[in-house]
């Protein structure tokens, strides 16, 4: 077995739960390659936990066991995917959903590892190469403790000459069609990195819809196709649509078709937020919900942006589109972007523009997202619920 020395005084994060094994912890590893299952010790030798080797942000590897007997296995596998089902088995259950997540890495016990259920078509992702080279014991785990129509795999990591795609199964013609909410989506399992919804906003979503867009006019930023708009549609006045990806318009107005919604009664604009900003303005637009989902990181061919460095730009931009007791939604899944330094530049950026206002709640992660109680970064998604005050 392969072994990684701790750094002295190291150990007591990792035997306090810390799932994430950490280079800079690490004083000896040897030569260890991904996919490799090691011991980390202390420098006395003693045992501390059983990790592999994933290269992932600024880990070499994630923590699968705290017991140096545990066999790293297709049992092994199998008992954290059964464990997981278990878990979600409220999912299973309920009217009106039939996507979400099966299993969320390290929060159910593997780093690296997502598994999703697209009203049975099971969706694998892999984040390292190290968790792939484990990809036969986990896709006969899977097989034994989920139900399926189909399974399909992407690959998450960087530099993979190996192609994702159908893996086994019956294949569907795409795009399939999940409901959510009540309220229906096509999906693509075969397309690219993204399927068309992202369905850790499932309770955002619903939040919007009902509390949010009843006779209200909806305005939806970086709206990828459509999810906040479609299922907001159902009780606004009107919804906006904004994103500057040329196939969010086709893709955003499928949807609205799929939910008996004419999508020529709604607005749609393939724009750069920034240049919505101004057009709005310059048109005296105004709306009662301002929906600001923006990617972490973007480039085009005018500027960068970035969450950390720009957000504050896009309240800034919003505001006066906003009108008098107008709700904000404001939300970001940048796992390095600590909740507390969000809710302070929400703060910052709206006292510094003489706004007077109130945090109706904050949001994060539905439950099938489980989350890791000692990695912070598990708990990525933020979202924040601000209202105007006269």
């Amino acid at each position: 077995m392969k072994t990684a020395i701790l750094n002295k005084g190291k150990e007591t994060k990792y035997l306090n739960g810390y799932p994430l094994i950490e280079e800079a912890d690490i004083f000896q590893q040897g030569a260890l390659q991904s996919g490799d299952i090691f011991h980390l010790k202390t420098a006395q030798g003693a045992y501390v936990a059983t990790g592999y080797v994933g290269f992932q942000h600024k880990g070499i590897g994630w923590v699968l066991s705290y017991d140096e007997t545990t066999e790293i296995d297709e049992a092994f596998f199998e008992s954290l995917l059964m464990s997981a089902r278990q878990e979600r088995d409220y999912y299973y259950h309920i009217d009106g959903t039939n996507a979400f997540r099966l299993f969320n890495g390290e929060g159910d016990g593997i780093g690296g590892l997502t598994i999703d259920n697209y009203n049975n078509h099971l969706l694998i992702q892999w984040y390292s190469e190290g968790i792939y080279t484990f990809r036969n014991d986990i896709l006969a785990a899977i097989m034994k403790v989920f139900d399926y129509t189909s399974i399909y795999e992407k690959m998450r990591f960087k530099d993979s000459d190996i192609d994702g795609g159908f893996v086994t199964g019956e294949a569907p013609e795409f795009p399939i069609v999940i409901e959510e909410n009540f309220t229906f989506y096509n999906v693509h399992l075969d397309d690219g990195p993204m399927t068309g919804i992202f369905l850790d906003q499932k309770e955002v979503r619903k939040k919007i819809r009902d509390y949010y867009s009843s006779e209200r006019r909806v305005l939806n930023l970086f709206s990828y196709t459509g999810a906040f708009s479609v299922i907001a549609a159902h009780e606004a006045t009107q919804t906006t649509s904004v994103d500057l990806a040329n196939r969010s318009r086709p893709m955003t107005e499928e949807n609205f078709g799929l939910n008996a919604i004419d999508p020529k009664t709604q607005a749609l604009f393939v724009m750069d937020t920034f240049d919505y900003f101004k057009y709005a303005q310059r048109h005296n637009l105004t709306y009662d919900t301002i929906v600001i989902d923006p990617p972490s990181f973007a480039r085009n061919k005018k500027k960068t942006f970035s969450v950390t460095k720009d957000y504050d730009k896009l309240i800034e931009g919003a505001l006066p589109l906003l009108n008098a007791k107008g709700t904000l939604v404001l939300s970001t899944n940048h796992s390095m972007y600590p909740l507390k330094a969000f809710k302070k530049m929400i703060k910052e950026t709206l006292s510094e523009l003489g706004m007077a206002y109130r945090i109706d709640e904050v949001m994060g992660l539905p439950k099938d997202f489980k989350t890791h109680p000692h990695y912070k970064p598990s708990k990525y998604l933020k979202v924040v619920f601000v209202t105007l005050l006269d």
